[in-house]
């Protein structure tokens, strides 16, 4: 069995400070390049670039984390921002609560594939060539979503952990052995 070149493109994380709650006027100012605009948006839009991460930040003591290329970068990028949250003067009683919401992937199977056939061979496919260029492959273990091209690339979303991509990818691989 061919191996599959996989590569995380995005993962996405709810960050929750337990009894946390923030001033979001108080906070933007304090966070450089924050963006906070209460009319338009109902959080704080902040960028961390070392590493690269986009975060959300609610009122609630609440964010949510995109962006990151791996999960050592997310953790760094929430403890750094977290360290900055401190600074600021909000009390943080305890580490925040993370969990993965999402992780995205890429595939390359090193291979073509006949998108009509495989849409025909499967129940869990869907492809509308005329609407859009990729089939969708719904696999239920792990829960995702695999989005497959001709090219023998594919995206994956749905992803809870690094476990799921890499079982997603073997499920795809095997199923797609004989097309």
């Amino acid at each position: 069995m061919a191996n599959v070149k996989t590569q995380i493109q995005n993962i996405v994380l709810s960050v929750t400070y337990e009894g946390a709650e923030f001033n979001l006027e108080r906070l933007a100012k304090s966070l450089d390049g924050a963006r906070y605009d209460p009319e338009v948006f109902p959080g704080i839009a902040y960028k961390s670039t070392d590493p690269p991460a986009s975060f959300l930040i609610f009122a609630s003591g609440k964010m949510n984390c995109v962006g990151a290329k791996s999960m050592n970068d997310a953790k760094l990028a929430i403890k750094r921002l977290t360290n900055k949250l401190k600074k600021s003067g909000i009390k943080i009683k305890s580490e925040p609560k993370v969990q993965v919401q999402n992780i995205v992937a890429s595939f390359d199977f090193g291979r073509e594939f006949d998108l009509e056939r495989i849409a025909r061979s499967f129940e869990n496919t869907e492809y509308e060539p005329e609407v859009f260029p990729g089939l969708v492959f719904r696999l239920e273990e792990p829960k995702t979503v695999v989005l497959l091209f001709v090219s023998g690339k594919g995206v994956c979303a749905g992803a809870k952990s690094m476990a799921d991509i890499k079982r997603a990818a073997l499920a795809i691989t095997k199923l797609l052995k004989r097309h």
